[in-house]
């Protein structure tokens, strides 16, 4: 199939998404990796001390944590068929507002 010698151009018209993404997909790598370790320690939410500099990163890490690659990949098929309509809809600031603002309320109820 030719496309006329016109050259094929990818966008890259929803970064945020895009990142978060990739940031979860090197995050199951590096689970995988680690046998779990990288996981348990960074991108799991669980109760610890708040003198643990760790308990910082998970308040917001633990949305990039995945268990299994199904449920990376149930989760990330919906994020990539409804997060670029709506990054270019809303504006890439307010995807990145928005997963920020998510990711704490949803690290309370999950501890609680």
């Amino acid at each position: 199939m030719s496309n006329g010698g016109k050259k094929i151009r990818l966008s890259f018209n929803s970064p945020v998404i895009l990142g978060f993404t990739l940031a979860c997909f090197i995050v199951l790598i590096l689970d995988k990796v680690t046998g779990s370790a990288s996981t348990l320690a960074l991108f799991s939410v669980y109760r610890s001390s708040l003198a643990s500099p760790l308990t910082y990163i998970r308040f917001f890490g633990h949305v990039l944590g995945h268990a299994s690659w199904d449920h990376f990949f149930g989760n990330i098929m919906m994020l990539l068929v409804v997060g670029p309509l709506l990054e270019e809809k809303y504006g890439s600031a307010n995807i990145l507002l928005s997963l920020i603002h998510i990711s704490e309320p949803t690290r309370r109820v999950v501890i609680s």
